[in-house]
Order: structure tokens, then C-alpha cells, then sequence
């Protein structure tokens, strides 16, 4: 018997991008994009997700948010209470350990260059020396905190658990509780285009649209009838992105469905603008591929080339 030619699998195993990979989140920095994966891999672009390289983590890893800060540098967050940071020059990504007893599920960096992170037991902790030391506020609720956004370098809103909503009017050093999101509310994403406009997707695929800074919500209709798991902006745009590669845009004060024309995965998770008529989107099953916004993608989402 010939032995077997494992030819076609090595070179799989040498691609960038792997079928097994699980994309949780990107950040970028123009065309400086950054991937992270639960199997603790990070793929880093240089050129808007044309081409990438690929980084794997020291184990146990796994990647659940990434950040980019306005200084050029990027952080990571790995479910294994650790963040990696890498710095604006790029190279090595550099582990940092987070002294807390609570699974953290968000990560952002506001405009002073700070990580903030939250996870349960309604934890809030940040970060001023990219990592190397932390300050932690428990609120002393048993709920989990699942997105966190700086706005801008005052204002800010945590969303959570049990429609948990919590802004700050002064960069963080305080956070004030809003009446809360009915119907024991669960967010998988938040976005807020500014200090009153917002909105949030979550379970059912339910999403609903505030005017007032997150004191009052009301329900928007979803076309696609699944959950989206992430929201972003894309110069004036709006899109939702979630299960079974299903994709929303609003348009006025309406949802959508949107037809990116790429190959659907079990589910898209993030999406990052790389300019104002393209986007990256990421989720199971490999996924990572560049949209180009246009009429033709909208009527014709077979002349739409995936980016690998």
C-alpha cells in the first residue's frame, strides 16, 4: 500500500487563515487589522485584510475581544483572565495577567490610551500602563457586563445582563446606572454614534434603538429574525452581523437584510470599517473576508471575491 500524501494538508496547515478558525473580534488601525480567534490565534493585516500573518498563543488562549488605541498600538483579551498587547511599531504580542477573580467578555481603549475591560459580577477594570497594572470597581451586582464603549474621552456606556446600562460623564472615574433595558435584556452587542444615539442587538434577535443616552429604549423590527452578534459603523451606515452569516443595514429608521455575497458561515461575530465604502467581517469557520459596499454588492453579491 503507497503510503498516504499528506501534501494537501500541509499546505492547508500553512495558510494564514484556517477552516477550523473561530474569529471573535477585529480592531484596526486603517488598513492595520487585527483578528482574534478562540484557539489563541492572532492574524495581523497590514494591507486591509488582503494578506495576513498568523501568530498562535501560548496555551492555554483564547481570544474574546481586541481593542486599538489612538496611540497605534493593540490589545487583546483572552478568556484566560490575560491581555495581549502589542505595541504601534507591531512585532510580538506581549502577555500581561489581570489580577481578578471574574471571567472578563469585553474590552475597548478609550481616547487616553486606557484598556477597560468587564465581565461578571458586574466588574469594571482599567488599565493605564497597557496592561501592566490594573484598578478594578466591583458594583456589587451578579450580573455579567458584556459590551463597553468610549464615546468620547468623557462619556461612555457599559450595557449587561438583565438590560444593565451604565454611563459615565467623566472619562470613567464614575459610572451611573439607567433604568434598565426591559425584558431582562441580554446584549451581545452595543453601539452608540454618539452621546444619545444608540443601540443594542441581543438574544431572538431582538434590537432596539435609544435617543436619550440609554435611559429609554425602543424595539426596532430585525428582517433577518436571528440574533446579531455584532453592530458597527461604516461612515454613515450602520450593519448588523450574526447567525448564519446573516447581515443587516439600516436604513432610516429601518432594518434591512443586507446580501454581502460571501461564502455564509455558521455565524459572522465582528466587522470592522477599514475605510468608508469597506468593511471586514469575521466569524466561525474560517471567515475573514473584505465587502465592498457598492450597488453591485447589494444586486449582484456574486461578483464579490472573498479575502484570504
Amino acid at each position: 500500500m503507497p503510503a498516504p500524501d499528506w501534501a494537501g494538508v500541509q499546505a492547508e496547515r500553512g495558510k494564514p487563515v484556517q477552516r477550523y478558525d473561530t474569529f471573535q473580534a477585529l480592531a484596526s488601525h486603517g488598513s492595520r487589522v487585527v483578528a482574534g480567534a478562540a484557539g489563541g490565534v492572532i492574524l495581523t493585516s497590514t494591507d486591509g485584510g488582503a494578506h495576513w500573518a498568523r501568530q498562535a498563543l501560548a496555551q492555554p488562549s483564547s481570544v474574546l475581544a481586541v481593542a486599538a488605541c489612538p496611540d497605534g498600538s493593540f490589545a487583546a483579551l483572552d478568556f484566560y483572565k490575560k491581555v495581549w498587547v502589542q505595541p504601534a511599531a507591531g512585532g510580538e504580542w506581549a502577555m500581561r495577567p489581570v489580577p481578578t477573580r471574574s471571567d472578563l467578555l469585553a474590552l475597548t481603549c478609550d481616547p487616553r490610551n486606557r484598556l477597560w475591560a468587564v465581565g461578571a459580577r458586574t466588574s469594571i477594570l482599567w488599565s493605564a500602563d497597557q496592561g501592566a497594572s490594573w484598578q478594578a470597581r466591583d458594583l456589587g451586582d451578579d450580573a455579567i457586563l458584556t459590551t463597553v464603549q468610549f464615546i468620547d474621552d468623557r462619556r461612555a456606556v457599559i450595557t449587561g445582563e438583565f438590560g444593565a446600562v451604565l454611563t459615565s460623564a467623566d472619562g470613567g472615574a464614575s459610572w451611573q446606572p439607567q433604568p434598565k433595558i426591559e425584558g431582562d435584556f441580554y446584549p451581545y452587542a452595543a453601539l452608540f454614534t454618539d452621546p444619545v444615539n444608540g443601540w443594542v442587538s441581543g438574544i431572538a434577535g431582538v434590537i432596539k434603538r435609544t435617543r436619550d443616552g440609554g435611559r429609554t429604549w425602543t424595539s426596532q423590527a430585525n428582517p433577518s429574525g436571528v440574533p446579531m452578534y455584532g453592530l458597527l459603523r461604516v461612515a454613515d451606515e450602520l450593519y448588523g452581523l450574526g447567525a448564519g452569516g446573516r447581515m443587516v443595514r439600516l436604513q432610516g429608521e429601518q432594518w434591512q437584510a443586507f446580501e454581502h455575497g460571501q461564502a455564509i458561515p455558521a455565524y459572522l461575530s465582528a466587522g470592522v470599517a477599514l475605510d468608508a465604502r469597506s468593511m471586514l467581517v469575521a466569524g466561525a469557520a474560517g471567515a475573514l473576508n473584505v465587502i465592498h459596499l457598492s450597488t453591485q454588492v447589494a444586486q449582484a453579491p456574486n461578483d464579490t471575491k472573498e479575502a484570504r
